[in-house]
């Protein structure tokens, strides 16, 4: 009798530690277990920055070829050069973006009374030149006007000239155009980094060359 009572006791003993333990290293797993890590949405990507700074390019409104006709002149536009919006018409009468090998050019349309010579100053004064280097200007003919020619090599620093960049990077170059129309002057300029000028060049004096003066202008 005595060694069956020995027996349940430890039995019962035995099944309430083995009870404690088992429910002791459930509770120590549950402790050590790490929690997955909570998934972090991505950032929303911004717009893709452009070279030169400008995030968004100019809408383009047309390509040419086409014509464009101003108060008293008329061009025929290139193919694939593109007419683009204007935000400042009573600065600017038309804008352009011209593509080439080495980044886009930038071309402008204008008029006023102020004269030519004036005007002329104004651009040279608006580039360092290198040392020892001269503006480049001469005459040529458009439509049977005599017109002024300009070429400019160096670094643009004053002016509201594209704030000073093109579309890929700094200004290092203009081709000026004045072009007498009675009694005002029209005028063209493309500015943009040295090699793209280059690029273009050729095609931009054959552009202005061709040009007809309609007699439009007071």
């Amino acid at each position: 009798m005595q060694k069956y009572i020995f027996t349940s006791r430890h039995i019962t003993a035995w099944a309430f530690l083995a009870a404690f333990v088992l429910a002791g290293c459930g509770e120590d797993e549950s402790v050590g277990r790490t929690d997955p890590p909570v998934p972090v949405a991505a950032r929303e990507a911004g717009p893709a920055q452009k070279p030169g700074g400008s995030q968004t390019a100019a809408k383009v409104v047309r390509t040419g070829p086409f014509e464009k006709t101003f108060d008293g002149i008329r061009f025929s536009v290139p193919a694939g050069w593109n007419e683009v919006e204007n935000p400042t018409p009573q600065f600017v009468d038309a804008r352009f973006q011209i593509p080439t090998p080495h980044g886009e050019v930038k071309l402008t349309f204008s008029s006023n009374a102020g004269g030519a010579d004036v005007n002329i100053e104004r651009w040279i004064g608006q580039f360092q030149l290198p040392q020892g280097k001269r503006p480049s200007v001469e005459e040529f003919s458009v439509g049977g006007a005599t017109a002024k020619w300009v070429d400019l090599h160096g670094e643009f620093v004053g002016g509201a000239m594209s704030g000073g960049t093109a579309s890929n990077g700094p200004i290092e170059r203009m081709l000026g155009v004045a072009i007498p129309l009675g009694s005002r002057d029209f005028y063209l300029k493309l500015t943009g980094s040295d090699a793209a000028v280059s690029d273009v060049r050729d095609a931009f004096r054959e552009f202005v060359r061709t040009a007809r003066l309609t007699g439009g202008s007071g």
